[in-house]
């Protein structure tokens, strides 16, 4: 009998994602992995959401060798899917793979990216204990649980920059250092899972839910991205102000020019629009350095290596792929029609009421969506994709406003 040691070394594990950026897995013996990583692991595929229906559900998985990671000691490979010997093209992680390898042919463009998840750590329901940014513990009841996160992501071969208590109660995020821009998304995902697991390994649960508590601060993933160019961050300008370069401002005014669209894959949740314009996450579309509730907020940076936009609106609900193929494609859209961005904004838009005159992103899942449906451009890079999503959240959206019963109607109209 293999002692755990040798049973782990035994087994592999292939992962991919549904359309709603949820992992799922298919557990083979090391013996099996040659032949699967030539002739795939075939599933059902009518069994995943948003992928296919009921008479066209034969798919195969693909082993993406270039990467692995190891899980609880098991090592770990993501997946490209297939359907009849060809890339499925309902498949979140193929679009984008499809699309950096497009821009990499084409242009010379490489996507670097990095990402900042936030959580909530409960006991039950409740937050795990009331500490606020930064704190430390005792008053941060999650510092050890932070440490094992990262000892688990260092053993999977993730690369994280930092952890820290976030400034709602129980509230945690963790960091993850700038890769690839598909292997970032496959890192996302990977990291979520780990929290997860060590979390529950201590009867706890973590929640990337986007706003989880009314009145508190919801959770966020906001993203980090540049292009590069033969070792060359692209996005960098001595000579200007920000030090950012014509390329990066027509990457900031693509991304404003399709940014309603954007938003239904940024924030795909019903829920997620009760956190939009709270505690420093984004509703007014505008960018600048010094406003932490800018939509692209440019971080301070010392070395040319550092030019980057930070696009704030995202949450952890969002599929990864699928948030990286709209933010590229939209930057890439201003590069190629050379579009510049509006005047960034130092000062509070409060304050000033500056606010009054600045746009707003979509306010409701549905309005996200019509916007997504009339974008032609990003419509036409998620391809069957972005159909199965339209329709996944309509749904969605149909079944929260006129057939679920919330705790909010009970409260308001029990009594009536």
């Amino acid at each position: 009998m293999l002692d755990r040691e040798s049973l782990l070394k035994s087994v592999i594990s292939l992962r991919f994602s549904d359309l709603n950026g949820v992992l799922k897995e298919v557990l083979i013996s090391e013996r099996e992995f040659e032949k699967a990583s030539s002739r795939g692991v075939w599933f059902d595929g009518s069994s995943i959401e948003g992928f296919a229906r009921r008479f066209e559900s034969d798919m195969m998985l693909m082993p993406d060798t270039s990467t692995s990671y190891v899980i609880n000691g098991v090592k770990t490979y993501f997946c490209d899917v297939y359907r009849s010997g060809k890339p499925f093209e309902g498949d979140p992680r193929t679009i984008l793979k499809k699309l950096m390898k497009e821009i990499e042919e084409k242009e010379g463009f490489t996507l670097i990216a990095a990402g900042e998840l936030e959580f909530y750590v409960l006991r039950g329901r409740e937050p795990i204990d009331g500490g606020s940014y930064f704190d430390v513990s005792p008053r941060d009841k999650a510092n050890l649980i932070k440490i094992a996160i990262a000892d688990k992501l260092s053993e999977a071969g993730i690369e994280w920059s930092s952890g820290h208590h976030e400034v709602g109660p129980g509230q945690n995020e963790v960091d993850i250092l700038h890769d690839h821009g598909l292997r970032i998304a496959d890192k996302t995902l990977l990291t979520k899972n780990i929290i997860k697991l060590v979390c529950e390994s201590m009867d706890l649960k973590a929640s990337f839910m986007p706003k989880p508590f009314y009145g508190k601060p919801g959770n966020g993933f906001h993203i980090h991205l540049s292009l590069w160019s033969e070792g060359e961050d692209l996005f960098y300008d001595e000579k200007d102000p920000y030090r950012l370069s014509d390329i990066a401002k027509n990457f900031i005014a693509g991304i404003f020019e399709h940014v309603d669209a954007i938003t239904a894959i940024a924030n795909p949740t019903v829920n997620s629009y009760k956190r939009l314009g709270e505690f420093e996450a984004p509703k007014y579309v505008y960018w600048g350095m010094k406003n932490r509730d800018a939509l692209i907020r440019i971080p301070e940076f010392y070395e040319k290596a550092g030019a980057r936009i930070e696009y704030r609106a995202p949450d952890p609900s969002s599929n990864p792929y699928l948030l990286f193929t709209v933010l590229l494609a939209a930057g890439l859209d201003g590069i190629k029609r050379n579009l510049e961005p509006p005047k960034p904004i130092e000062k509070d838009i409060y304050e000033y009421g500056l606010y009054r005159d600045l746009p707003t992103l979509p306010q409701t899942l549905e309005k996200a969506l019509d916007a997504l449906e009339e974008d032609k451009l990003l419509r036409s890079v998620l391809g069957l994709a972005g159909e199965n999503f339209i329709k996944l959240k309509r749904q969605e959206w149909l079944e929260y406003v006129s057939k679920r019963i919330t705790d909010w109607e009970y409260e308001r109209y029990f009594d009536v």
